[in-house]
């Protein structure tokens, strides 16, 4: 009897491990299926949606401002709703749009800030931003420029600056035109190994250059250091994580700022981390190029002279030691020692100048009566 019972399990269990493994076959077949059909639709939306956009991206994000000082540009929502049948109309037709284009709409040009992804087409998901201050036409704007081989100020307006203003970029104001540079104080332009700064601009702020723009161009002699040892201030350096004080900090300040002068003790920040040039060779105002050593070993404390700008350090410097003792033992900042140095430029003020001049009147109109007298 166990031994019927045991085979008859065993035949069962032989009997159901059978119908398992032939029933998997159909139930792997169905959901290779099922994933195909999925797979497929997926497929089709994607070609549909590009065939929608041309093949292009979707913008997820789009700032535009009025170009102008324009006082029916409206703020806010009310410029959307200006905006807004221009919008749909490029909507529609997916046309590309990025930075610096225009869009014209009721006698107001509107300007595309900036776009996320870099270009794209409008969607349903676009967002859409309007805040903001419109937009300037330059009235004059000054441009430097250095590199490895030295122009003069006619071969750098003809060579750089004129082509860039050249096309489809001509300046605001040319006929049939459809994008604008978007230019900005302390913006670097790269043409090749020469690099074009914009030094001002007249307004201020976010603008373009028109046909009435005056330019001004200049080659900049400043030269490069050969050695340069920027510091950290000990306090701000983070200590939550380990870091790399010249790959996370320094490297990518200078990359943002390769216009940048620096000189010894000149101060600058990054990321929350203070910094201080030391020590540069040669001991003048200089950039920081290809070919500088850069030394970053070490760290500074925060103290008070540590912390002055180079003017004012200078300033200091020349007063007798023990008024510097006093000034810098003190618990004064940077500021306050400024607050403290100022009287020093304004010279006599106006109420001392009176003073003076009355008092030369009254010996002059003295002596005038002593001759008199005599």
């Amino acid at each position: 009897m166990e031994r019927d019972s045991v085979e008859a399990n065993a035949s069962s269990g032989a009997s159901h491990e059978q119908d398992s493994a032939e029933a998997t076959p159909e139930v792997s077949q169905e959901q290779d299926s099922a994933e195909a059909t999925r797979s497929d639709s997926q497929e089709r939306d994607s070609a549909e949606a590009d065939a929608l956009s041309g093949g292009s991206q979707v913008l997820r994000r789009l700032h535009i401002l009025p170009l102008g000082e324009s006082e029916n540009c409206g703020s806010g929502s009310s410029r959307f709703e200006r905006l807004s049948p221009q919008l749909m109309q490029l909507r529609n037709s997916q046309e590309i749009v990025q930075a610096g284009k225009l869009v014209r709409h009721d006698g107001t040009d509107f300007v595309v800030i900036k776009a996320d992804p870099a270009d794209g087409t409008l969607g349903p998901e676009t967002d859409y931003y309007t805040d903001g201050h419109p937009v300037v036409s330059f009235e004059k704007i000054q441009f430097s420029a250095w590199g490895p081989t030295v122009l003069s100020k006619d071969d750098l307006f003809k060579q750089l600056v004129k082509p860039y203003f050249k096309g489809e970029y001509s300046p605001y104001g040319a006929s049939n035109q459809k994008k604008v540079r978007l230019l900005y104080t302390n913006q670097v332009i790269k043409f090749g190994e020469v690099s074009l700064v914009v030094e001002a601009t007249v307004p201020c702020g976010l603008g373009v250059v028109s046909t009435r723009t005056q330019i001004f161009t200049i080659w900049d002699t400043t030269p490069e250091f050969q050695k340069v040892h920027i510091v950290p201030f000990q306090d701000t350096l983070p200590r939550a994580y380990n870091f790399n004080i010249f790959a996370d900090y320094l490297k990518p300040y200078l990359n943002a700022n390769a216009h940048q002068k620096f000189e010894v003790n000149g101060v600058f920040s990054y990321q929350g981390v203070q910094f201080k040039v030391v020590a540069c060779e040669p001991e003048t105002t200089a950039r920081i190029g290809k070919s500088t050593m850069i030394f970053c070993e070490g760290t500074l404390n925060p103290s008070l002279r540590n912390l002055l700008p180079p003017a004012l350090l200078a300033e200091i410097d020349q007063l007798p030691v023990g008024l510097q003792t006093l000034l810098l033992s003190t618990e004064r900042s940077a500021r306050g020692l400024e607050d403290v140095m100022a009287p020093r430029r304004q010279g006599i003020s106006a109420e001392t100048v009176q003073q003076i001049e009355r008092s030369a009147k009254k010996q002059s109109s003295g002596k005038y009566r002593d001759s008199e007298e005599v």
